[in-house]
């Protein structure tokens, strides 16, 4: 029941963040207001090694990592009695983590997510 309250919110949040951001111009983290931790992709990469980067990324960051939609993750992490989790959405462009409960490591994910892809990229 509790998984499905996170996706059901999980869900909410991304489509406000797609009916929101349909026609603005990309911002950086620090032009966002509660939207989340934005990392604009330097490299053209296909959404199929982006999406392999993010589920890697956090499993390396001990995250357990479900597929919510082809271009959604949510990231979640429990330790005790405390959990936290995110969304993460991303497009050729642009990875956008939003935070939905607990303290969750924004920044941590997306260096790991930001090293992956230039691991693959070494490759």
């Amino acid at each position: 029941m509790k998984r499905l309250i996170n996706i059901a919110l999980a869900s909410t949040v991304v489509m406000l963040l797609s009916t929101g951001c349909g026609n603005s111009n990309t911002k950086s983290a620090d032009n966002t207001v509660n939207i989340g931790t934005e990392l604009t992709l330097q490299s053209h990469t296909t959404s199929k090694k982006l999406h392999e980067a993010i589920i890697k990324a956090g499993k390396a960051k001990g995250l357990k990592m479900t597929e919510f939609k082809a271009n959604a993750i949510i990231a979640e992490k429990v330790t005790g009695d405390n959990s936290s989790s995110a969304t993460v959405t991303f497009s050729k462009e642009q990875v956008v983590i939003t935070k939905e409960s607990g303290n969750f490591d924004a920044d941590g994910l997306l260096a790991a997510i930001e090293a992956e892809l230039q691991n693959e990229e070494t490759h």
